[in-house]
């Protein structure tokens, strides 16, 4: 029963992520920019910071998120992963910070309020930065919560890896370069608190 459990922390955000993208790409109850993250409506349609991390524009944008919910996954798991709940935890942990630190940067340092962007690349690369200190480190808790996530050299060079290629591709046209900076501030954030 506990492994049903564990495993569910990585279900879910799967299951969201893909049942956002059938209502938006199949059932048309919503468009892509009615969900995302847009900085100029965030005061006025809070339900956004929530809603743009699991909304995808196209399917390959999909499956490159989900693999690296599997990736997450597979590490947590390498580095001896103790509670059962972690994945959910830095979601929850993830969305704000991110969100906060996109909304500062759009309105405040480049003065962008049409910035629009959707994925959960965001918490992905949030979620790689926490693993990358934790591999280096070790990380016993979490806000007083035990997670018992273990050194782990192999770990700490998959997330490097994963992360360099993650910074090199979102150089590319389209790509959210400042929702994957601000995943991994965010993880970096968490991992420091």
């Amino acid at each position: 029963m506990k492994t049903i459990i564990k495993e569910a922390q990585f279900i879910i955000p799967s299951f969201l992520c893909f049942l956002l993208f059938i209502v938006i790409n199949f059932k048309r109850i919503y468009l892509v920019s009615e969900l995302s993250y847009w900085s100029n409506y965030l005061i006025n349609q809070p339900y956004r910071i929530l809603s743009y991390s699991f909304v995808h524009k196209d399917f390959n944008h999909l499956l490159s998120n989900l693999f690296g919910i599997i990736v997450a996954r597979y590490c947590f798991i390498t580095l001896n992963l103790k509670n059962i709940f972690l994945f959910l935890y830095l979601i929850i942990l993830l969305i704000p910070i991110q969100t906060l630190y996109l909304f500062i940067v759009d309105n405040f340092i480049f003065y962008n309020p049409n910035h629009l962007l959707v994925g959960f690349s965001g918490i992905i690369f949030g979620t790689f930065s926490f693993i990358l200190l934790s591999s280096l480190y070790g990380k016993e808790y979490i806000f007083n919560i035990f997670i018992g996530l273990k050194k782990n050299i192999e770990i700490y060079r998959l997330m490097t890896f994963f992360l360099s290629l993650g910074i090199v591709y979102s150089l590319l046209p389209n790509i959210s370069l400042s929702g994957h900076v601000a995943g991994i501030l965010s993880g970096f954030i968490i991992f420091i608190l």
